[in-house]
């Protein structure tokens, strides 16, 4: 496969805004907007060799880490960073994270390779991360309640072109006029994997609504929601003080009978 169609792949399956450059023999920096906290841009580099792909981040994420004085070898940060490295089969090589390209699938690769990259720059946040599964808690139980049992479903895949769940939706409901996909946004994290996940549902062909509600919309970073803000119709900013109009927003969706 040559760059062009796998920039075009990388376009079709993360987001129409990367491109590949070429720098050195085998060698391509993969632009894209993804970014740490700081602005700052996640590095990727797209790396060819002896008829194998390969994307690493150089050692670029653990030297940002690195600028904020986190230790990674204290607190529960290592576990943490081994477990999230070996969920997505990437390989840590002395602090570079290292994704082998597996069958050609460079959409899917890069995909997982910046949900990684993602996850690990909020290692730091760890006892955020304890708050952020109470409000997928809440965020679940909420819906339950308000959407019967027949017309929702959780952590929706497609079945035939996404059987390894990469791009699952938190809630899929059964609206009267198209299929209503709902996210619970924790973060910055969150909120740049659910713009991909829509992003990638867009190319599928399929007609769906989006809804967002968000822990606190007022945390996340003013590009990110940018960006996730183009993907996505109608937003919560918080579900406590706005449940009576998700309530009602839902019941619209659902029509009379739900």
């Amino acid at each position: 496969m040559n760059t062009t169609d796998i920039e075009r792949e990388f376009q079709e399956k993360v987001c129409a805004e990367i491109r590949l450059l070429s720098e050195g023999i085998g060698r391509y920096i993969v632009l894209h907007p993804f970014t740490f906290d700081d602005g700052d841009h996640y590095t990727v580099v797209l790396k060819h060799s002896a008829g194998r792909w390969w994307l690493t981040d150089e050692g670029y994420t653990i030297m940002h880490l690195s600028y904020e004085d986190i230790d990674l070898e204290r607190g529960g940060y290592s576990a943490i960073l081994d477990s999230t490295v070996s969920a997505f089969g990437l390989e840590n090589r002395q602090g570079e994270f290292i994704l082998s390209v597996p069958d050609h699938r460079f959409g899917d690769a890069l995909f997982s390779f910046i949900q990684v990259l993602v996850k690990i720059s909020d290692i730091k946040y760890l006892q955020r991360e304890r708050v952020r599964s109470l409000f997928m808690e809440e965020f679940k139980g909420f819906l339950r309640e308000t959407i019967p049992e027949i017309r929702h479903e959780f952590d929706y895949y497609h079945p035939k072109r996404d059987p390894e769940r990469v791009y699952s939706v938190d809630c899929r409901v059964q609206a009267i006029r198209m299929p209503l996909f709902i996210f619970g946004i924790t973060g910055d994290s969150k909120c740049q994997t659910a713009t991909n996940i829509i992003y990638w549902w867009e190319h599928q062909g399929e007609g769906f609504d989006v809804m967002a509600i968000f822990e606190n919309q007022e945390e996340i970073n003013r590009r990110i929601l940018a960006r996730f803000s183009d993907v996505c119709g109608r937003q919560f900013s918080s579900l406590h003080p706005n449940r009576d109009r998700i309530r009602a927003f839902l019941r619209e969706q659902l029509g009379n009978g739900a």
